[in-house]
């Protein structure tokens, strides 16, 4: 069997959405984006809502479930979200079956994908990743991430592609237009990853077995995806990898709005 197709279609503080395809699996992460949109972006890829088995919510914070009950009244699909946000998002799918629970660390077996959902530390009635078993590969989707637990870290470990946050410069956040309050909750602990802290997570998951980076969630008026790219190539390639090279790491930024291949 091919390896998995894993795709952005949507990224960023305002809509996130991925789509994993391997074997009998579609699956969608997030509904950050309206259900047409979303549908549109399939339909790119030769496929579409209908043909999604699984959907799995990592948060139920807006820019993550935004397409979540129009997509939940028209698909025959299984929903999953963490058990924290659970009641959350039964109610704001109107009309709808209630998700099942996603329990930490426990995989939920697919057709040919097994999903394991890792906690993360991000403010939100319950967060979490994902690792994910596609034949022998393990895939790593982590977004919302405020600061790198253990946990996490053992959930990455090993993943040869990995979708991670990269989602703010720490000096334009703190020089930007957003409120102080704002800007103290993106900052901490249960905040999102900035670039420094992305680009310092990069070599060590190279040392473990990473080869492709997909940089996610980027803020659009924190950020700009080449600040990002540029502080995690420089932390790459000081500790030794090659980059965008033959054998060498693969290393990309998922655009705000544009269907982008992990390669």
């Amino acid at each position: 069997m091919e390896k998995a197709k894993v795709y952005m279609l949507f990224s960023s503080s305002k809509g996130n959405c991925a789509y994993i395809k391997y074997g009998r699996d579609e699956i969608l992460i997030d509904c950050g984006a309206s259900a047409r949109a979303i549908d549109c972006a399939l339909k790119s890829l030769g496929t579409s809502l209908c043909n999604i088995n699984a959907v799995f919510i990592t948060h139920e914070h807006s820019d993550h479930i935004r397409g979540l009950n129009a997509i939940s009244k028209h698909i025959n699909a299984k929903f999953y979200a963490p058990e924290g946000c659970l009641d959350y998002i039964s109610t704001y799918m109107h009309n709808a079956k209630r998700p099942f629970a996603l329990v930490s660390n426990t995989p939920i077996k697919l057709y040919d994908l097994a999903v394991c959902p890792i906690p993360t530390p991000h403010d939100a009635r319950g967060s979490v990743g994902f690792r994910i078993l596609a034949g022998e590969e393990r895939i790593g989707y982590f977004t919302d991430i405020g600061h790198l637990s253990e946990g996490l870290l053992r959930g990455l470990s090993g993943c040869e592609r990995v979708v991670i946050e990269s989602n703010h410069d720490i000096e334009m956040l703190k020089n930007g237009s957003y409120p102080y309050s704002l800007k103290q909750r993106i900052l901490g602990a249960t905040g999102h990853l900035s670039n420094e802290m992305c680009a310092k997570l990069l070599p060590h998951l190279a040392h473990h077995g990473s080869r492709s980076f997909m940089l996610a969630h980027l803020s659009e008026e924190n950020n700009t995806p080449e600040i990002a790219f540029d502080e995690c190539l420089c932390s790459l390639k000081e500790a030794g990898f090659s980059v965008c090279e033959d054998g060498g790491i693969n290393l990309a930024v998922a655009p705000v709005c544009g269907v982008a291949e992990l390669v």
